[in-house]
């Protein structure tokens, strides 16, 4: 083979390579930022049988998300546990207390999926939920509508609250106060800043 020859030849094989190359390259999924005054997170807990629910006003999320981009989807959030409001002044000073969420030694909750995947019933993301410095696995099933460049993200979970040492001695009786908590997001989304989006 003459050197003319395989220098063409190999010039082809790279502009093959870097073609396969750009073919499979894929766009990250856009990134979102909640509009604080349309979105909540709140709780549905029991308290010596009677059903309550609260809210967490104070948290921030980020978000990003394609149905065709899961590869890069992502979903993260930091949540201010002082903030919560159960609609129960005593209720509430006892739920930040030590025996409950302590929040001098753990003012904050985080969350983070690790992946996000699409099952038939729709979008799942495999998550790590961190609260009191214990972190568990959770499924996080949420449904998703975009419209116009916007979008909102609805989602609920129930967790055990002793698996994060949430409510414990006497508090871990069910009897007394319910192991399973029930947790409902609402996020109404806009597109983040590109300074975010690259966070």
């Amino acid at each position: 083979m003459s050197p003319h020859a395989f220098s063409s030849r190999r010039s082809s094989v790279m502009a093959a390579a870097l073609l396969a190359c750009a073919g499979g390259a894929r766009a990250d999924a856009p990134a979102y930022q909640p509009v604080a005054a349309q979105s909540s997170l709140t709780f549905t807990g029991t308290q010596q049988g009677e059903k309550f629910t609260g809210a967490f006003k104070d948290f921030d999320a980020q978000v990003a998300y394609a149905p065709g981009e899961l590869a890069s989807s992502r979903i993260t959030a930091t949540v201010r546990i002082k903030s919560l409001d159960s609609k129960s002044q005593d209720r509430d000073s006892a739920l930040v207390g030590s025996d409950w969420f302590d929040v001098v030694k753990f003012p904050v909750a985080t969350f983070r999926t690790t992946a996000i995947r699409m099952t038939p019933t729709g979008p799942v993301g495999d998550a790590e939920l961190t609260i009191r410095s214990t972190t568990r696995k959770l499924a996080f099933p949420f449904t998703w509508k975009a419209d116009a460049g916007k979008a909102t993200l609805d989602a609920r979970v129930t967790i055990d609250r002793l698996d994060f040492g949430i409510g414990t001695g006497e508090w871990a009786d069910d009897s007394v106060a319910g192991r399973k908590v029930e947790v409902s997001v609402h996020l109404t989304l806009v597109p983040a800043p590109a300074a975010a989006a690259k966070h």
